[in-house]
């Protein structure tokens, strides 16, 4: 929410400065993300006067403009190439020195050999607009010599950008904060409120003669009221309102919309305004939706409703969406001349309810969802008549119509001093916290002795119990002034290697593209029956919950696949084009041999929507995802891995698309692989949706063993061959690359696969691969006799065992 600080100084005296105000909201619970000055970079510009206009004897598309800054004093000239120059305006001028908002500054140049000290300004040079400008500002006539433009404009304003819990919801209204800010000062501050007074015109009867209310659900709708102003004239609304709306970032549209935007930013009080002759038989029912009835609102979309929903209507249908947004059936136009004007209470949850369901998020919404001040209602009605019969010489209709079936009944709550300094850790004395709640808006009568009792004011709708009193008065005393006190620790916390360790892979796996994901340890049983995983014995030692809350959370996870299985095909359900994700999280198995469930931790992820097919196999997600396995073992310095297609109980994964990950043991690292096709598409999940899991406590257990070396960087250069080599297609590839590497001995520092190729160049049964192999030694600079010597003997070594044929390349 953005608040304007000229505009609160209509409410209060504030004698804060700007930096001061931000800090003292801040610490009273009202966040201050950010200050904005309007007038940033106009400082300088003044207003002046074109007294004259000459030709340029040089160039016939610039004129020299005379200017006056002063009633007495010496002409300034200025060289403009404007169109719209014309001599007796009044413009916005940049003087010789002077920064504009843009950064540039204004230098005394001569333009084709004319001295120019100074700049005549467009709107957008002053960042008043962001295209550009056809010419230059031209000011009324009545602007003031000399004066400061940013003044003139009302642009020396500052702008407050407030990010507020839901429990300040008195505060998205400009009283609202001006309430707030009277309680930061110790002495009595007068909150000044609107003078609302204006004439009704007794010639047009009564409003009870145009209008009826009947609310049918007052569970939904505690009170209506309702007025009526004839004779209103659509147009723009005068320049003050205009800049207050801005300020507030709100887009002005006409006076009636643009009035009932003001009254919701003064009194944080919703309105509604209806075009009064198209409502039929001027009647209002309250009432709610129909089943599967429908309207179109006042952003030309047709809404289904249902019977939760609560809708404004007339004896034939809904004309609003109560509390979220008008329909367009009612909507005022520029032909509008009778204006119905709403200000209601409507229940919070029903308009949350509401709103989330059709997926409309309005400014009203946001206010009535968190709670109004409901003795307000009339006021802000009557603050709305009264603007428009000043602004327009509108008819305001007498009388009100007042629909009030739920009365407020202010709560009463007993708040008990020892209480209080015992939540608070504080000494405070009666007469003090009384003082505090006081200068809050809250009436506070003494029943006992270190016992009050406090009448809650109707627009603090976020106060229900002591508690809340409680934080009141600590926010008043100051958060910063409560003594701090630690909490008794004969030890320093700090992470555990383990904890470490976790942390360390969420960075790898972060860096290479998955984000991380926290899915729920209880799960169903028949997702796994669903997803096949009933298959493996594993995966079916499943811990049984004795009392779920239902079928849905009856066993503990057995697999994280489940939870990143699900993760991955909502998102495909909601359009997403690509998703990559991780996460670690503890498994539960049952054990036969031991009362408790044995808990191992795991790391599990998965990802699709990856296109790039580098190695021309059809499986971008798969090789992907490997990639990044790839990353994670080389960053934990595990180094002899190997991927292996003996993998067995995974029914649920693609036949050709799977590999096992085991190190130089044998031990089973965890594996890799496409979702069963089947299985992809039961679950709206993309055609190569490929997932992994690893044992994370074997990875951490591994990782600990490794004592990292650092070794120099070698000064030798490095010597490059690539090698292809046409072999059987049921040869695997990672089988040759450890032959390679092994045969390459101690000077083949790097290996590299870049090509796997099938097709019509090579014979049916057959593949081309390519490496890169990278030659170094850490002493001596190799000859290419040593190079082509351990090349030959590669060659030979797959020749040999894979009958393998070398291409050239």
């Amino acid at each position: 929410m953005q608040i304007s600080y000229n505009w609160l100084k209509k409410y209060i005296d504030i004698d804060f400065t700007p930096a001061d105000l931000s800090e003292k909201l801040t610490m009273a619970g009202l966040e201050v993300e950010g200050v904005e000055y309007l007038g940033e970079g106009l400082e300088d510009i003044i207003i002046a006067k074109i007294e004259k206009i000459k030709k340029h004897p040089n160039a016939d598309k610039l004129v020299i403009c005379m200017l006056k800054t002063k009633k007495e004093g010496n002409l300034i000239p200025v060289v403009t190439g404007a169109s719209n120059v014309k001599s007796g305006q009044m413009v916005p001028f940049a003087p010789v020195g002077a920064k504009l908002p843009g950064g540039m500054e204004i230098e005394e140049v001569k333009l084709r050999g004319q001295l120019s000290q100074g700049m005549i300004c467009s709107k957008d040079e002053l960042g008043l607009q962001a295209e550009k400008a056809p010419g230059i500002m031209v000011l009324a006539k009545s602007a003031p010599l000399g004066f400061n433009f940013a003044k003139y404009k009302k642009l020396d304003d500052y702008i407050f950008k407030l990010d507020l819990t839901p429990n300040y919801a008195r505060c998205l209204g400009m009283i609202g904060v001006a309430r707030e800010i009277k309680s930061l000062y110790a002495t009595e501050k007068k909150l000044i409120t609107p003078p609302i007074s204006f004439t009704e015109a007794e010639d047009l009867g009564n409003i009870n003669d145009y209008l009826e209310v009947e609310i049918k659900n007052p569970e939904l709708c505690q009170r209506y009221t309702a007025r009526l102003v004839k004779n209103v004239q659509i147009k723009e609304s005068p320049e003050w309102i205009k800049r207050r709306l801005k300020a507030a970032g709100i887009r002005p549209v006409n006076n009636v919309v643009d009035i009932s935007n003001f009254v919701l930013m003064e009194y944080n009080q919703p309105l509604h305004t209806f075009d009064y002759d198209k409502i039929k038989e001027g009647k209002i029912i309250v009432r709610r939706a129909e089943a599967g009835e429908k309207m179109i609102t006042l952003d030309e979309t047709e809404r289904s409703l249902d019977t939760e929903m609560l809708v404004i209507s007339d004896p034939e249908k809904a004309v609003a969406v109560g509390g979220v947004m008008g329909g367009a059936n009612t909507e005022v136009t520029a032909e509008t001349t009778n204006v119905l004007i709403e200000s209601a209470y409507f229940n919070p949850v029903s308009i949350r309810k509401t709103a989330k369901k059709l997926a409309m998020h309005s400014d009203s919404s946001h206010r009535f969802e968190r709670g109004v001040d409901i003795e307000k209602a009339i006021e802000a009605n009557n603050r709305a008549c009264q603007m428009l019969a000043k602004c327009d010489g509108a008819k305001v209709v007498p009388g009100i119509i007042d629909n009030y079936p739920v009365k407020y009944e202010a709560a009463e709550i007993t708040l008990k001093t020892k209480r209080v300094n015992q939540l608070l850790g504080l000494e405070l004395k009666e007469k003090e916290i009384k003082a505090s709640l006081i200068r809050l808006g809250f009436e506070v009568e003494s029943s006992a002795a270190g016992v009050c009792t406090v009448t809650v004011p109707s627009y603090r709708t976020d106060v229900e119990k002591s508690a809340d009193l409680v934080e009141e008065i600590a926010r008043i005393y100051g958060y910063n002034k409560i003594p701090s006190t630690r909490p008794i620790s004969k030890q320093r916390g700090k992470r555990t290697a383990k904890q470490k360790f976790r942390a360390r892979i969420k960075k790898i796996l972060q860096a290479g593209g998955l984000d991380e994901v926290i899915t729920y340890s209880l799960q169903a049983k028949k997702l796994y029956q669903a997803l096949n995983l009933t298959k493996s014995q594993t995966y079916a030692k499943f811990v049984r919950i004795k009392n779920p809350l239902n079928e849905s959370f009856a066993i503990l996870r057995t697999t994280l696949l489940p939870g990143i299985i699900n993760v991955l095909s909502e998102n495909a359900r909601r359009q997403e084009s690509e998703m990559s994700i991780f996460e670690i999280g503890t498994v539960f198995r049952n054990s036969a041999q031991a009362e408790k469930p044995e808990e191992l931790n795991k790391l599990s992820g998965g990802l699709f929507g990856q296109d790039n097919d580098l190695w021309q196999q059809g499986a971008p997600n798969f090789f992907e995802l490997k990639g990044v396995l790839e990353l994670l073992f080389a960053r934990l310095q595990i180094r002899d891995y190997k991927f292996s297609s003996d993998l067995e109980q995974t029914d649920f994964l693609h036949p050709g698309r799977k590999a096992v990950i085991k190190n130089e043991t044998g031990q089973k690292l965890g594996f890799i692989g496409e979702i069963h096709p089947e299985l992809a598409s039961e679950n709206n999940l993309p055609a190569g949706t490929s997932i992994f899991e690893l044992d994370f406590d074997l990875l951490f257990e591994l990782n600990s063993k490794q004592n990292y070396q650092y070794e120099k960087l070698v000064k030798y250069p490095v010597l490059v061959r690539d090698l292809a080599l046409v072999m059987a297609a049921d040869i695997a590839v990672g089988e040759i690359y450890t032959a390679i590497k092994k045969q390459g001995g101690l000077i083949l520092k790097n290996l590299e696969l870049f090509d796997i190729y099938q097709g019509d160049q090579i014979k049916a049964g057959y593949k081309s691969v390519a490496f890169k192999l990278k030659f170094q030694a850490e002493d001596r600079t190799l000859t290419d006799q040593e190079v082509n010597q351990c090349f030959n003997q590669i060659t030979k070594h797959l020749k040999k065992e894979y009958s393998a044929e070398i291409r050239g390349i």
